[in-house]
């Protein structure tokens, strides 16, 4: 992975309802997620997903941003 902010990781919660999950990294804490702010994503998030994603520190802690689908679970 080029980008250091870049990561891979397994969707362990997703609540469709509320639009928002967790992705459990190999390495540190596991990532927040907000499904509005992934634009295009192209895919539903499915507990087990693997994905690639890029991470922002904000104020409450790292996010994953533009969440790429590596394989279904």
């Amino acid at each position: 992975m080029a980008n250091t902010n870049e990561d891979i990781g397994i969707i362990n919660m997703y609540d469709p309802f509320r639009g928002l999950g967790f992705i459990r990294r190999k390495k540190g804490k596991d990532v927040f997620f907000l499904f509005d702010e992934l634009p295009d994503l192209g895919f539903e998030p499915t507990v087990g997903d693997n994905v690639k994603f890029e991470i922002q520190m904000k104020p409450k802690g790292p996010r994953a941003y533009k969440l790429e689908l590596i394989a279904q679970a």
